[in-house]
């Protein structure tokens, strides 16, 4: 065997070849494919004879739209997709849910708003709009005119603010939002959420609550880690499992992650911003610790059995998240585990009425039935959304033709459009393809997906010419890889690389 330090040499040779390529007709198993003979081709044939992928478990499977074969190496081997998976958690949320699917969640009182509000000044006047989130790609720090909280409290006066009291609990009722935190830099600040959040009650014309600050995350089942998931996951937080309102917080925040964080970080920001956790994210020009915003004489606290049922409750507002377009780019653009979780639940909520991992994967099973890949059903296990399990299974040759069968989906441009591109900066992509030229990395639009010992990358090249029929569909599966992870990304360059040289 060569030494690894040969391998780049190696890979520059194949790829240098020049040779017209002819391809094989797209055959539905290995068995009746015949080998095609492109570049791509050969080139992965000298890796998996020699190099970092020689000694892992790997397949290989790529072809375009018009049916032909650019490759087929182990097209059948099922192996474990790590976050590869999301392409599918995705592409079946959004054909189960549609694009236009929101998270909405409500605020709603057991008491009533009572007190004059001659001298109340309308707010939202000066604080206008919802406003949305910032979605991937978006300036990581931009916030909302919205959220500038500090300048329509100053500017509104201390007399003219809000005079009503809440005499009552105040409840907040998720409904799923994944992008409630501050984990992430891609998620919004805590004065655009709470900003958005506050806006119900300026509505409202609340100035102070003579209650409690309830978080009520029931709209899904009790959350409880998927038994395929390991312990490194659970202490990095990436195996948070979504109740229907949950703060997603930082490693050092000590108050675990649902309602009550929800609810109890709402509460430090509404009536002292000086001791809020988040103070130190905040510019001096929107620091607000002279200004409490509002008056809660309660605690913040989960729902209990003893509250009201939400039905009964009295709702002062609601506010909706993102499109769940926008939140499946942020899911892929990103790999974000508890987006992926989000999707697969509420699939499994709003189809079969439980939102289990079982009754779950069941709906996602039944939201790919109109793609016609049930037939292939041997070749993919699901276990979660995310691809966290090691209990997920997906051969190449599933996978391509999941891919190929979104792009005769309505959901298809939708779908395209939630994959980051080879190199594109603040993805899990930026560091792909480096030494590649732009115009061609602009072509590449895949997902990728990693734990340890496994490398996977799927999707689309766009043709150079722009017709859809040269669009070619892949993907590259590696588990059980013993090279540094290095080597192994620096292998399937090469690869993706020559494959987006078939359709210049």
């Amino acid at each position: 065997m060569r030494p690894a330090s040969c391998i780049p040499a190696l890979l520059l040779a194949v790829l240098l070849q020049a040779a017209p390529c002819s391809v094989a007709s797209y055959a539905a198993s290995s068995s009746a494919a015949s080998r095609p003979s492109t570049a791509t081709q050969l080139l992965a044939e000298r890796c998996d004879a020699d190099g970092p992928l020689a000694q892992s478990v790997w397949g290989f499977c790529a072809v375009n739209l018009k049916g032909d074969t650019l490759v087929w190496l182990n097209p059948e081997r099922r192996m474990v997709p790590a976050s590869n998976l999301k392409l599918i958690t995705t592409g079946a949320a959004l054909l189960a849910l549609g694009p236009g699917y929101r998270f909405r969640t409500t605020f709603a009182t057991d008491g009533i708003v009572a007190g004059s509000t001659s001298a109340v000044a309308d707010l939202s006047k000066s604080f206008p709009g919802s406003g949305s989130p910032s979605a991937a790609g978006s300036s990581a720090g931009s916030v909302s005119p919205e959220a500038d909280l500090s300048q329509n409290l100053l500017s509104a006066g201390g007399e003219n603010l809000p005079a009503a009291v809440l005499r009552g609990n105040l409840y907040i009722l998720g409904g799923g939002d994944p992008m409630i935190g501050d984990i992430f830099p891609y998620l919004p600040k805590e004065d655009e959420t709470f900003g958005r959040w506050y806006k119900i009650l300026s509505d409202n014309k609340i100035a102070s609550i003579e209650g409690d600050i309830v978080g009520d995350g029931s709209w899904f089942s009790a959350p409880i880690p998927h038994p395929d998931w390991g312990t490194e996951d659970l202490e990095s937080r990436d195996g948070v499992v979504p109740c229907g309102l949950t703060w997603r917080g930082r490693m050092g925040d000590t108050i675990p992650d649902g309602p009550f964080s929800a609810a109890l970080h709402y509460l430090q920001w509404l009536s002292a911003p000086a001791s809020y956790t988040g103070a130190e994210n905040r510019s001096a020009a929107s620091d607000t610790s002279a200004v409490p915003r509002i008056g809660v004489s309660g605690i913040a606290r989960e729902w209990t059995p003893a509250d009201p049922s939400p039905d009964s409750l009295t709702v002062l507002g609601s506010i909706e998240s993102l499109s769940l377009a926008e939140l499946a780019r942020i899911a892929n653009c990103q790999s974000d585990n508890f987006i992926a979780e989000t999707f697969i639940k509420t699939m499994g909520k709003t189809g079969r009425g439980d939102d289990s991992y079982k009754s779950s994967a069941e709906a996602m099973h039944r939201a790919l039935s109109p793609l016609g890949l049930m037939s292939a059903s041997g070749q993919m296990r699901f276990a979660d959304g995310s691809g966290l399990s090691r209990k997920n299974y997906v051969s190449p040759a599933f996978m391509t033709a999941f891919l190929r069968a979104m792009t005769r989906s309505r959901v298809w441009q939708v779908f395209l459009d939630s994959l980051p591109y080879a190199g594109e900066k603040k993805t899990t992509l930026e560091k792909r393809l480096p030494k590649a030229p732009a115009a061609l990395k602009r072509r590449i639009r895949m997902k990728s997906g990693s734990m340890n010992g496994v490398r996977c990358f799927s999707g689309y090249i766009l043709p150079a010419d722009g017709r859809k029929e040269n669009t070619i569909v892949f993907s590259i599966l590696t588990n059980n890889a013993v090279a540094q992870g290095s080597q192994v990304y620096q292998t399937i360059d090469a690869m993706v690389e020559s494959l987006a040289k078939e359709n210049e």
